[in-house]
């Protein structure tokens, strides 16, 4: 449902890095990458995430892994907020029940690192010439406020490696978060340009789905570009 077209969702990310991506200092490398020729061979992706996506404000530390649904609404006494944040959180849990963020980006990786490697995309490792390994430490939706603009973020490392030997052929750091544009799956664009935390918690339960499979969608796609990158400087 709802999930932005490819060329139309890169172009509302296109200049990321002024708005304040940072990558790992292992993201300048090209690794190995000028030592292989992948076209036909086998790739499969492995992705090691969080229990849930987190949705929270820049003040929130909950350790509990159901306790992003809690964080972003946490605004003070007032009842009335109380009651809308109440509602949100409950909306915002049977969404999250209903899209697999992890899965989803794992399926997205797979499609787009096999056609930039022109590699063979594989359901299993068993069999595979190469792995890629995604290890997502962190991802999610996070605001700095109740006023402030949402964004999407993410913090990974990315690992390119040998089956079954395990050796490393390349390795990447992404760290970047992106503003949320609810135009894309909001009919008539009536949410606004961008999305602030307090216009999120009055999102539809269905309009929380499309938030969480463009965050699978926003999340692959900036594992997959530090690929593509990567590549491109090893063939220069």
């Amino acid at each position: 449902m709802g999930t932005i077209p490819q060329t139309r969702f890169r172009s509302l990310l296109t200049g990321v890095c002024s708005l304040g991506i940072l990558l790992s200092p292992a993201c300048a490398s090209t690794g190995r990458l000028a030592e292989f020729d992948f076209r036909d061979t086998g790739l499969a992706v492995v992705t090691i995430t969080p229990p849930h996506p987190r949705v929270l404000t820049g003040d929130s530390h909950d350790p509990d892994e159901r306790g992003w649904l809690r964080t972003l609404f946490r605004i003070g006494s007032e009842m009335a907020r109380d009651a809308q944040a109440e509602g949100a959180a409950e909306k915002l849990a049977e969404a999250s029940d209903r899209v697999d963020v992890a899965g989803l980006m794992g399926e997205r990786v797979l499609e787009r690192s096999a056609r930039i490697l022109r590699a063979r995309p594989m359901d299993s490792s068993s069999g595979a010439d190469f792995e890629l390994e995604i290890r997502v430490r962190d991802y999610g939706i996070r605001a700095d406020s109740w006023e402030a603009q949402a964004d999407f973020f993410i913090r990974a490392e990315v690992l390119l490696l040998e089956s079954p030997t395990g050796s490393l052929v390349w390795k990447a750091g992404v760290e970047a978060r992106d503003p949320i544009n609810p135009n894309s799956w909001s009919e008539g664009g009536a949410l606004g340009t961008l999305i602030t935390a307090q216009a999120l918690a009055g999102l539809s339960v269905e309009e929380m789905e499309a938030a969480l499979e463009n965050l699978a969608i926003y999340s692959a796609d900036r594992i997959t570009w530090e690929l593509e990158d990567g590549l491109d400087r090893a063939r220069r």
